[in-house]
Parts: C-alpha cells; structure tokens; sequence
C-alpha cells in the first residue's frame, strides 16, 4: 500500500513540475486590407510598404524585397536554468514555381529584437520549388554549417497549415535550441544544425520577401498567424482536476485520441515540445514517430488548462 501511494505521489510531482503557462502574443488573421506597415507592423528592411494584405491573406511577391517584423504584444525573456518555448503556427499557400529557388529560402521566423532594426533570426521557416510543388522546411538559427531540414513535397496550390516550435533548454550544461516543424500531417521535423549564439529574449515574429521575380521566396500567402510563448510553472496540481476529459488513451502506440477540442502539445521528460495540433473531439494525432517513454499532453479545455501524463509503448 505505501509503494501504491509513493507511485501516485511521483505522478502527480510531474505533472506539477510540466505545468506550462502559455501565452498568446501575436494573433493576426490579415482580415484588414492595405500594407501590413500601416496594420501593426514595422518594416525594418528593403521597400517599405509592399507587403499587403486584400483582406483575407498577406502576400508575399515575387521580387519584392520587403522585410517586416511585428512585436511580441509581451517580450519573452528567455529564462536561466529552465527551458523556453515558443511557437508559430500559420496557413501557408503557393499557388505556383514563380520566382521560387530551387535551393531553398527562409521567409518566416522569430526575432529577438522589434522595429526597425532586427538581425537575430531563430526557427526560419524555409521554401524551396520544382516544376510540380513547393517543399517547406525548419532550420533552428545560423552559425556553423547549417542544413534545413525539410519535409515533403506539397502541390502547389494547396494549403500547409504549419507548426513551429522553438525550444531553448538552458537547463543542461551544455544549453541548446532545437527547432521542430509539423506540415499538416507529415512527420515531425527536427533542426539543430546551427550553432549560432542563443537568444535572450524573443520579441518578434517576422516575414522576409527575396531573391528576384526568377529564383527567391517566391510569391507567397500567410494566414491566420499565431505565436505563443509557454514558461514552465512549478505549481502543484490536482492530478485528479489534470484529467478533464483532454486525453482519451494514456497509453499510446500510434495515436493520440482527444475528448476535447483545444490547441494542444505534446512535451517530453526534458520539458520539449515535440508535437503540437490543434484537434477536436474524438479527433486523432499522430505520434507513431515518437520514442517510446513518458510525455505530457497540455491543452486549455473550457477554460482550463489541462496537462494529462501519457506513456508511448
């Protein structure tokens, strides 16, 4: 009876020490018409004024050269000794090759500084084209020799509803920053490859238009942008209130099933988002690509947040 009653004590220690606060600091569904300059964003690069949005969409255009950025509505330090996440997640769409290279561009991605100067660029979002679609992929920041890890290719003119995180663990000695990348239903993306120095402080979220009408990023549209920044809280919970109907299966193989509809993640034992998705009731997500072991599901549930332990056979 102790060791029962020890067992359950530990759950519920993880659980409170996985909480996650997560905050909404950019939320732009491009619903106004006009330049994004004039809407809550800074240009801090090339031709001022000719990234636009017709009401529905902001669209990037092949040739132009316009680099904009809009702040943090709350900047995110990022924390000594803990681990730091945040996260984007858009509709992207390219209805054709025009003015897309074939080796690859970045258009989409974090800032550690707002307005018009910013330089320090994390968790890009890169595009690159054929004769038959266009390929998205993730590169965690520069430095060193870096290599964009990319996905599968997509036809053009189909929509990619996309999922950044951006993890910095300054928890372990070494400290470091991994970026993920969730295209629809592809597999989960993973990049460390640069080296480059690790931010401070997240502050931005911004778009960069490049190249030439011929070979760049192309002519692009963006939708329903969103970022959030998530700390992890040291509050105790009740491990009983934690299972509200978010989880269906604590143990998994292949899929994750939800009760609930909510915007969720999945986070390891070192406190790394590894999966996010926004889901419905009775709805699935794929995790079959993930190592066997223990993870958190967190997701807001009728107003309440919930966090629900799971165990990946």
């Amino acid at each position: 009876m102790n060791k029962f009653y020890s067992l359950l004590a530990t759950a519920m220690f993880a659980v409170s020490v996985n909480a996650q606060t997560t905050t909404e600091v950019v939320n732009d569904t491009f619903s106004y018409t006009g330049a994004l300059n004039a809407n809550g964003w800074a240009t801090h690069s090339g031709t001022a004024g000719q990234i636009l949005s017709d009401g529905n969409v902001a669209k990037l255009i092949a040739g132009n050269s316009e680099d904009i950025n809009r702040a943090f509505s709350t900047s995110y330090p990022v924390a000594a000794g803990k681990v730091s996440v945040a996260n984007y997640s858009a509709t992207i769409n390219i209805a054709s090759a025009t003015g897309l290279t074939t080796a690859g561009d970045y258009f989409l991605m974090l800032s550690s500084t707002a307005g018009t100067t910013v330089t320090s660029l994390y968790a890009r979002l890169f595009v690159k084209g054929s004769a038959t679609g266009y390929t998205l992929g993730i590169l965690n920041n520069s430095g060193g020799t870096v290599s964009p890890t990319y996905g599968t290719e997509i036809p053009y003119g189909t929509p990619a509803n996309i999922s950044v995180t951006y993890t910095i663990d300054n928890s372990i000695a070494t400290p470091t920053n991994v970026a993920t990348l969730q295209i629809n239903s592809q597999a989960l993306l993973t990049n460390s490859t640069g080296t480059g120095a690790i931010p401070t402080t997240l502050a931005s979220v911004a778009i960069r238009e490049a190249g030439s009408a011929t070979t760049g990023t192309g002519s692009i549209t963006i939708d329903n942008l969103v970022v959030t920044t998530t700390s992890t809280t040291l509050a105790v919970s009740n491990i009983d209130s934690s299972k509200a109907n978010l989880v269906k299966n604590t143990v998994v193989e292949n899929s994750i099933l939800f009760a609930a509809k909510a915007n969720v993640q999945v986070i390891n034992m070192n406190g790394q988002v590894v999966r996010t998705a926004s889901v419905n009731e009775n709805s699935s997500v794929d995790v079959s690509t993930l190592t066997k072991g223990t993870y958190f599901v967190t997701g807001n549930v009728n107003g309440k947040t919930v966090s629900q332990k799971i165990i990946k056979k």
